[in-house]
């Protein structure tokens, strides 16, 4: 199935000129040139709300049991996320957990698609290990043991050219993120949507919920405190996708409606679902989370707004600039995205990994480095 059918599964509303100018809206990066590292001013507004299905702790990056907060236009200290929690901190890992699948099940059962990569379009590793960590490259150590396998990020796959990655000093050039967001804003007040919860601490080894504290053997309880976010309180968001392919495209939005988990402790807490019910194709950003917010709150006040009227005030919102480009309104495209077939998916990884690997060998000439 061609990708353009794949839009057509996704946008089931969408006349057949409609998916036709999306398509050409978008990148066309079919071979190596040093122009495409040149910025097309191709941007994709992506407008999100968030929808907590568990309590999320939502906290600023200093040691803090608090919420993170903005102040509003009326006064109200709203609840926000920071885009470096949402976007690294759960984006980029969703991305990579599904890259990594694919790569697993192709060497398995579709080495052609490997071949294709390696060999015309220059994948130069047999394995896939990019993973988020610092990169480092160990030397061989006195003992003889080999140099360390996971390197930090490839700087080759989707997850890099896409999300970007930082190289030592020396051994290249880095590559900004094509993915960017502010905040996403809660239209509650503070006071409505966070609730403070006490936890018990349990001791590892005494399996016990007190911890000795002398000789004597004196007890006391092994308390803290969690202010979280309350089930249900929606955050409203936007990000920008830039100069990107149709695959790129597709594969950044699937892995933004896939992503489940936000925030601290998210082995415990944090559940989410993204809902995407408005994209506005343009030559510039437009709009922001902590304008819908605001407008939300304005015209509820205190009320605190279900996840179906939040979608709704942001495909309001979003309508006003239907003329600056080309507006998709679907509320049912997250779900869509959640549950589009493997087969499509698979379409979609591999011809964007082809893509980047274009955009890799360009970058390269754009910069001199050697190929």
């Amino acid at each position: 199935m061609s990708l353009s059918q794949v839009i057509k599964e996704l946008l089931p509303g969408k006349q057949p000129s409609e998916i036709e100018k999306i398509g050409n809206w978008c990148i066309k990066r079919e071979k190596p040139d040093k122009l495409n590292a040149i910025p097309k001013g191709k941007i994709v507004n992506v407008y999100v709300v968030i929808e907590p299905l568990s309590r999320l702790i939502i906290r600023q990056e200093q040691e803090t049991t608090d919420v993170t907060v903005v102040p509003s236009r009326s006064g109200h200290s709203l609840p926000a996320i920071l885009n470096p929690k949402f976007q690294s901190g759960a984006v980029r890992r969703q991305m990579l957990t599904l890259l990594h699948e694919w790569f697993d099940r192709a060497k398995k059962e579709h080495m052609d698609y490997i071949d294709e990569l390696k060999k015309k379009y220059g994948y130069s590793k047999d394995n896939y290990t990019c993973v988020m960590r610092p990169y480092l490259r160990r030397g061989r150590s006195e003992g003889g043991k080999a140099e360390e396998v996971f390197e930090g990020y490839c700087g080759e796959c989707p997850n890099c050219l896409i999300f970007g990655y930082a190289v030592m000093e020396g051994a290249g050039y880095n590559v900004k993120s094509r993915v960017e967001g502010d905040l996403y804003v809660s239209p509650v007040p503070y006071e409505k949507a966070v609730v403070r919860v006490t936890f018990n601490a349990v001791d590892d080894i005494a399996k016990t919920t007190y911890r000795p504290e002398s000789e004597e053997s004196r007890r006391t309880g092994a308390l803290y405190e969690f202010s979280m976010i309350e089930v249900g309180i929606p955050f409203v968001g936007k990000l920008v996708f830039r100069d990107m392919t149709l695959a790129e495209l597709l594969l950044t939005l699937v892995t933004l409606a896939r992503t489940t988990r936000v925030g601290g402790r998210t082995t415990h807490f944090g559940e989410i679902r993204i809902h995407i019910p408005a994209i506005l194709f343009s030559k510039y950003e437009i709009g922001g989370g902590y304008e819908i917010a605001n407008r939300i709150l304005s015209k509820n006040g205190t009320k605190v707004p279900t996840i179906e009227e939040t979608i709704n005030e942001v495909a309001e919102y979003v309508k006003q600039f239907e003329k600056q480009g080309i507006l998709v309104l679907d509320r049912e495209l997250g779900d869509r995205l959640r549950t589009l077939s493997q087969e499509n998916v698979d379409q979609i990884v591999l011809q964007a990994w082809k893509d980047v690997l274009v955009l890799k060998k360009s970058l390269d000439e754009f910069t001199g480095t050697k190929l």
